[in-house]
């Protein structure tokens, strides 16, 4: 396949075929990192941070990815397979895609184009893409951020909302500060400024949470996680799944938006806006709609890594604590509670560790592909 037929078929659903791509060996100063592959359309990919192992600096945009390496700056962009280089347009076999959020050049460009045009510092031998000596300096797998990076945690429900409760007498509300708590951990660890909604037993208005989220952001590069727990008359229903925010195109989407909105009931106050309105409002800045799309990739991507499913993959709706946040903003459902299997692991603190664990290395390569958040937009 080729031409527009393959960037139509990438752009409806780039897929992800474990154990039949090998992951590309990056090596510089004696040093080798590991870099993981994706199969989209029987190709291989790997995502353009590969270029920092070898001393390139990327900058992840909405459209595709600017990187400075030896000099020279590279532009690709998104399902486009010309990239700029050198002053010139040069031709790649297959488009740049977005997987997971993050931006994947193909195989093509790691063993051949770049050793071709970069012989001098670069060298492809043995599955091994390695920098000479002397032309780079080996990249951390988590370099240090040239600002605070702030993650915004939204324990959902609490107080006299106690969310929905399973069938050992778990409570949602206890579940998702659980694992709130223990994502702050993880995260605080790294070096990220966490912040929470709420930290104890306590209801907070859906609508105040964005707006608490806003303040705390204070022009740095923020992302907002809303933690919840599934339910369903269905209980044999299961599995994690990450919606952001944008119209509901599905019953199954609206019943999940509906019943975590259901909130506002506990609240005082008047009651916010229609869905139609939260959806006009929250659809004023398609580049938060963009980033959160890619937020909710990544987080669903990092969720697969711990939880065995099934992956019920990246929704959208209309969610009420998502309104207004001006960073990127997703809401995990990360197991059902009417579940009597999944209720079970919930109530376990290893798996609910796991999550957590999940979440914090998504939130990494998020900021990791997304540097563009530094520009305070």
């Amino acid at each position: 396949m080729r031409g527009p037929a393959l960037v139509l078929a990438l752009l409806a659903a780039p897929t992800a075929v474990a154990g039949q791509a090998v992951d590309l060996r990056v090596e510089a100063n004696g040093r080798v990192a590991r870099v993981p592959a994706v199969v989209a359309e029987g190709t291989t990919y790997y995502p353009v941070w590969a270029l920092d192992r070898i001393g390139a600096e990327t900058v992840v945009d909405v459209r595709g990815s600017r990187t400075a390496l030896f000099g020279d700056t590279l532009v690709f962009r998104v399902l486009s397979p010309y990239f700029h280089a050198g002053g010139r347009v040069h031709h790649l076999a297959f488009p740049v895609i977005r997987h997971g959020g993050i931006v994947h050049l193909p195989e093509q460009f790691f063993i051949e184009w770049l050793p071709a045009n970069q012989g001098d510092r670069i060298e492809y031998r043995g599955g091994v893409l390695r920098a000479r000596r002397g032309a780079a300096t080996f990249a951390s797998t988590t370099p240090a951020p040239a600002e605070t990076r702030v993650v915004v945690l939204d324990p959902g429900h609490g107080g006299r909302d106690t969310g929905r409760i399973g069938p050992n007498g778990l409570r949602e509300k206890d579940v998702a500060l659980q694992i709130a708590q223990s994502l702050a951990r993880v995260l605080r660890e790294r070096g990220y400024e966490v912040h929470f909604t709420r930290s104890r037993d306590t209801l907070v208005a859906l609508t105040d949470r964005p707006r608490l989220a806003n303040q705390w952001r204070a022009g740095r590069p923020a992302i907002f996680l809303s933690i919840h727990a599934n339910s369903a008359s269905n209980t044999s229903a299961r599995g994690f799944e990450t919606f952001f925010l944008s119209e509901a195109r599905t019953e199954d989407e609206r019943r999940v938006a509906e019943m975590e909105n259901a909130s506002v009931q506990y609240e005082d106050g008047p009651s916010p806006a229609s869905e139609l309105d939260i959806i006009l409002n929250g659809l004023r800045n398609d580049f938060w709609v963009r980033a959160s799309s890619d937020l909710a990739e990544t987080v669903q991507a990092g969720l697969a890594t711990v939880h065995d499913g099934p992956n019920r993959g990246v929704k959208r709706a209309g969610f009420v604590v998502l309104v207004g946040a001006l960073m990127p903003s997703v809401l995990v459902e990360v197991a059902f509670l009417s579940n009597a299997a999944e209720a079970k692991r919930l109530a376990d603190a290893s798996f609910r560790d796991d999550v957590a664990t999940g979440i914090a290395d998504a939130v990494d390569r998020f900021f990791e592909s997304h540097r563009y958040l530094s520009s305070g937009r």
